[in-house]
C-alpha cells in the first residue's frame, strides 16, 4: 500500500486516500445511520460500534464515534479533557489508555455515552439481542396521561429527573467547564435526533432526547463557560427540550410534553432567540389542537389560537415563507375547533399565499416539512371538523401518496385517512389502510393508536382478527388499558 494511504479502520478492507478527510470509508459511514429505529442500543449505536468493541479495538470505537458526530480530534480532545496528539495516539493504536476501565468509563462519562452500551466489549457482538439496554425493544413505559396538570417552574429539575429515571436512565455527568467542542456535541446529538424523528417509532428516541436534555440542562447550571458559549448552550437547550416534548407528544404523555415545551420557551426566551420560541409556540398550539380535538374542549381551542399568535408576532420580522406558512397553519386549525369556518378558509388561504413566496433555500431545515401537501392535510382535518369527511379523503390521500414526506409524517396522515375512511361508513376500506400502519413493523406511537382506536372496534365487529391483534399488541407496549374496554 502506498505511504500515504490507509486502510479504513472499521473495515480495514478500503484504503483511504490522502485526500480524505473522512476518518471511515463511505460504506462505513453509511453503516453507522441505522435503518430503523429499534436498532439504537444508544444515540450512536451502529454495527461497526458493536464490532469494534466486541473486537477490543478500543481505538477503532474512538474512530467511529467520531465519524458518527462529525468531531474533529481536537473537539473529541476537548470533550474527554485530554489533548488532540493523545486521541490520535489512541486511534492508531499507539496509546492504550482506554485499556485501563477508569478510563475507559471516564471516556464515556464525558461523552455521555451510556455504560451499558459497552456491554459488547465484554459480552461480544450480540449482546444487544439481550435485552440489557434501557435504549433496546421496543419504547420504554413512561406513563401517559392525556390529561394537563399544572407543572410549578421550581419543581421542573425534580420531574425532569423522574422522567429521565422511568426510562430507566442513569444520571448524565456534566463537565466542569464547557466550550465550543461541547455544543458541536450537542448539536450533533439534536441533528441524529431529528433523524430518527422521521422513520416510523421515532417517539422511541424520548429516552434519549431526555438524557441529552438533562445533560445541556445541567451544564447550564453547573458548568462554567464565556459567555458566548452561554448562549449557544441556551439555544441548543431549548432545541432539545423542544424535540424531548415533541417525542413525548408523540408517546402520549401530554402533561410531560407541555413541562418540556415550558421550559424550552423559556431557555428560548432567555437567549432571545425569535425563530426558537417560534418554533416552541408552534409545538404548543398543535398540542392545544390535539386535545381540543380530543376532548371536546373549547379552552384548549383558543389556547391553541393565543400559542400560535404569540408565534406569529415572535416570528414577525423573520424572513422565512415556510414558517409564516405554518403560522398560518396552526391559525387556521385552530379557529377551525372554534367552530370559525370563515377565519379557518382565510387562513388557509393566507399559508397558500405564503408558500407561493418560498424557495429553495430561503427557509429553516426544521420548516421543509411545510409544503403543498402539509396545507392539503390542514384542509382534510378542517373539513372533518366541519362535518364533512367524504371531502376530506382526496386530500389525506394526496398527502400519504407524497414520497417526499418522511415516513412517520405519512403514518400519521394515514391514521387521518382511516377515521376519515370509518366516518364514511367505508368500514373495510377504513381497516384495510389501518392495517397497512400496523404491518409496517416498530413501534407505533400512542398519538397514532388513539386515531385507530375506533378501527379497533369496527374490526373485531367484522372478526378482523389479525387487526386486532396487531392492535392490541401495540398497544400493550405502552401499558395501555386493552382497546375492547373502550369500545
Amino acid at each position: 500500500m502506498p505511504r500515504n494511504e490507509r486502510l479504513c479502520p472499521s473495515c480495514k478492507a478500503t484504503r483511504l486516500s490522502r485526500y480524505n478527510n473522512d476518518p471511515l470509508c463511505a460504506s462505513c459511514t453509511s453503516a453507522l445511520k441505522p435503518a430503523t429505529v429499534n436498532a439504537p442500543e444508544w444515540l450512536w449505536d451502529s454495527a461497526p460500534m458493536r464490532r469494534a468493541l466486541a473486537d477490543r479495538e478500543l481505538g477503532t470505537f474512538v474512530t467511529i464515534l467520531r465519524a458518527a458526530t462529525g468531531l474533529s480530534q481536537l473537539d473529541l480532545g476537548n470533550i474527554v479533557g485530554i489533548s488532540q496528539s493523545a486521541i490520535s495516539l489512541i486511534e492508531n493504536g499507539e496509546r492504550d489508555t482506554l485499556y485501563d476501565i477508569r478510563e475507559l468509563l471516564r471516556f464515556a462519562d464525558a461523552c455521555d455515552i451510556p455504560r451499558k452500551a459497552l456491554l459488547p466489549l465484554v459480552l461480544g457482538p450480540e449482546s444487544g439481542t439481550l435485552g440489557l439496554s434501557p435504549f433496546s425493544g421496543e419504547s420504554p413505559t413512561f406513563e401517559a396521561d392525556e390529561e394537563l396538570a399544572g407543572v410549578d417552574r421550581r419543581s421542573f429539575t425534580g420531574s425532569l429527573l423522574g422522567l429521565v429515571t422511568a426510562g430507566g436512565l442513569d444520571l448524565v455527568q456534566v463537565p466542569n467547564r464547557a466550550g465550543a467542542a461541547h455544543i458541536r456535541y450537542l448539536h450533533a446529538c439534536l441533528a441524529s435526533l431529528r433523524g430518527q424523528d422521521e422513520k416510523p417509532g421515532g417517539h422511541a428516541a424520548l429516552p434519549q432526547a431526555l438524557r441529552l436534555f438533562s445533560r445541556a440542562r445541567r451544564m447550564l447550571d453547573e458548568s462554567d463557560y464565556t459567555d458566548k458559549v452561554g448562549r449557544q448552550l441556551l439555544m441548543v437547550t431549548a432545541d432539545l427540550g423542544n424535540l424531548s416534548g415533541w417525542l413525548a407528544y408523540e408517546n402520549g404523555n401530554q402533561q410531560a410534553a407541555r413541562m418540556l415545551y415550558g421550559e424550552a420557551a423559556l431557555l428560548a426566551g432567555s437567549a432571545d432567540d425569535a425563530q426558537t420560541s417560534a418554533h416552541v409556540y408552534l409545538k404548543l398550539a398543535q398540542q392545544s389542537s390535539y386535545l381540543a380535538r380530543t376532548h371536546g374542549s373549547t379552552g384548549m381551542a383558543r389556547e391553541a389560537l393565543r400559542f400560535a399568535d404569540r408565534a406569529a408576532h415572535l416570528a414577525r420580522y423573520e424572513r422565512s415563507p415556510r414558517l409564516q406558512t405554518l403560522i398560518r397553519l396552526r391559525q387556521a386549525l385552530a379557529h377551525v375547533r372554534l367552530g370559525d369556518e370563515v377565519s379557518f378558509r382565510r387562513s388557509l388561504a393566507q399559508a397558500r399565499d405564503e408558500l407561493q413566496r418560498s424557495g429553495p433555500s430561503d427557509d429553516l431545515e426544521w420548516t421543509r416539512f411545510v409544503t403543498e401537501s402539509e396545507i392539503n392535510g390542514y384542509e382534510a382535518m378542517g373539513y372533518v371538523r366541519l362535518g364533512s369527511p367524504s371531502r376530506a379523503i382526496d386530500l389525506y390521500s394526496d398527502v400519504v401518496n407524497d414520497t417526499r414526506r418522511s415516513l412517520r409524517a405519512r403514518t400519521q396522515y394515514r391514521a387521518h385517512l382511516s377515521s376519515a375512511l370509518l366516518q364514511c361508513g367505508d368500514k373495510a376500506q377504513a381497516v384495510t389502510e389501518a392495517m397497512s400502519i400496523l404491518a409496517q413493523g416498530g413501534p407505533v406511537p400512542r398519538r397514532t393508536l388513539n386515531e385507530l382506536r375506533p378501527i379497533r372496534a369496527t374490526a373485531e365487529q367484522a372478526a378482523a382478527e389479525e387487526f386486532c391483534v396487531r392492535f392490541d399488541r401495540a398497544a400493550r407496549s405502552f401499558s395501555a388499558p386493552d382497546p375492547r374496554s373502550r369500545a
